[in-house]
């Protein structure tokens, strides 16, 4: 128990000080869990303190050991953002999380995943190689038309023995498709990955992650999906999350399904819960703590085209947190439907939503607050709520900054798990 408190407290949690610690304590029916991190900014109030220290340090370990162990698969995994989530929440939890499998078809981000998490199976190939089922894409059918099947002998050996199913399936496919070919591209198949893996292995829980629009793709994928999941006895919930509203310094909106076969989901209260005051991006990442040399490469800046050099003096020098039409390319100036590229970031706001293109102001809104150039590697992550540490595997490998950018924009960002996570499994307290 921290020494002193200092308490912000709303109806079921509160945020405390003591002891050079900032703590979250949350309670949820019968349960009642803790997380605490060393404080590395006393002067914010002890609720942002806590979101912003985490970015610097590990987790102070509990005297409370884990209950129960959390064997998880994580698909379509990238660099690891759901991954990371699920293990800090699942300690929250009081629960000793295991990645059994995760599979990518891009190969440098499972790298990543594979020295943080240590799962005992990886595969750097498409998700679709590792299954067989078919799905009737008219709705008209509310099961599998083929029983799913794991492809992969070793995979399949998980059956009844994994715990819970996460996973990001690309959303390319969900979008701007041709009448004529879309029931058979298969990219429209990537979201029933899903349920066709937790279906084929008996997995009791399941987190999918996607874009907001996802809930008007032509082939009607969640609507599909929830039949079949309720199909199979489970109970099933999603909504549209935005990031900002759970400690993240970042406006970014995703839509979540969760489904489990144990009880209902309580997914309300958890985001209920969960939900927070926004962390601006100068609270992340102004100042930050020194890093060790070794990975120092996170702070390194590119090198900008002069006319770039040129746009980013103009902002400041100007105070401007739009590039007027005058100072943008020929081609952007008669008319343009992008504000925030070549755009400042406002420092006392949640950051807007990061791109792989974060390197480069014509990209997006990239151009740092109160520096003449873009946000590094470092910044971009930490508006991930990406820890500085989840970095060093990364650094050691000699990751190129490309390989940096690609993990970073396409990542889930990892607080999304705790409510995520505590709707499902609260009830086993």
């Amino acid at each position: 128990m921290l020494a002193t408190r200092q308490i912000e407290q709303s109806n079921e949690k509160k945020f405390e000080r003591g002891s050079g610690q900032v703590a979250r304590t949350v309670t949820l029916g019968e349960g009642t869990w803790c997380e605490a991190y060393p404080s590395t900014r006393p002067d914010l109030p002890a609720e942002k303190d806590f979101f912003v220290s985490r970015l610097s340090k590990h987790a102070i370990d509990g005297s409370e050991r884990p209950k129960k162990r959390l064997t998880y698969i994580d698909l379509f995994c990238g660099g690891g953002g759901l991954s990371l989530g699920v293990n800090q929440a699942a300690r929250f939890l009081n629960r000793a999380p295991k990645l059994l499998a995760a599979a990518d078809i891009d190969k440098i981000a499972l790298q990543l995943v594979e020295k943080q998490f240590r799962p005992l199976i990886s595969r750097p190939k498409s998700v679709e190689d590792l299954l067989r089922y078919d799905v009737d894409l008219s709705g008209n059918y509310s099961d599998f038309v083929v029983e799913p099947e794991i492809t992969d002998s070793q995979i399949s050996q998980f059956k009844g023995k994994v715990d819970l199913l996460v996973g990001g399936p690309p959303c390319q496919g969900h979008s701007n498709l041709n009448n004529k070919t879309r029931r058979f591209d298969q990219r429209n198949l990537l979201y029933f990955v899903m349920p066709a893996f937790a279906v084929a292995l008996k997995i009791p829980y399941v987190i999918i992650e996607n874009v907001p629009s996802i809930n008007q793709a032509r082939e009607d994928v969640v609507g599909i999906t929830r039949k079949i999941f309720e199909s199979r006895g489970y109970a099933v919930e999603d909504a549209v999350l935005n990031s900002a509203d759970f400690g993240v310094a970042q406006t970014r909106s995703r839509h979540f399904l969760v489904a489990s076969r144990v009880s209902a989901p309580k997914l309300k209260e958890s985001i209920d819960i969960f939900s927070t005051d926004p962390i601006s991006f100068d609270e992340a990442c102004v100042p930050m703590p020194p890093l060790d040399e070794a990975l120092s490469a996170l702070e390194e800046n590119g090198q900008l085209s002069a006319e770039n050099v040129s746009r980013i003096e103009y902002l400041h020098e100007n105070d401007l947190f739009n590039l007027p039409n005058k100072e943008r390319p020929v081609c952007h100036q008669e008319s343009h439907t992008y504000p925030s590229v070549y755009g400042r970031i406002r420092g006392d706001l949640p950051m807007t939503t990061i791109t792989t293109g974060f390197g480069s102001p014509g990209r997006g809104r990239f151009i740092h607050p109160h520096e003449r150039r873009v946000i590094n590697i470092r910044e971009a992550g930490r508006v991930q709520a990406f820890p500085d540490w989840y970095w060093e595997p990364a650094v050691q490998t000699g990751f190129k900054k490309a390989h940096f950018q690609k993990i970073i924009g396409d990542a889930v960002p990892p607080l999304f798990a705790y409510p995520l996570l505590t709707s499902l499994i609260a009830h086993e307290v």
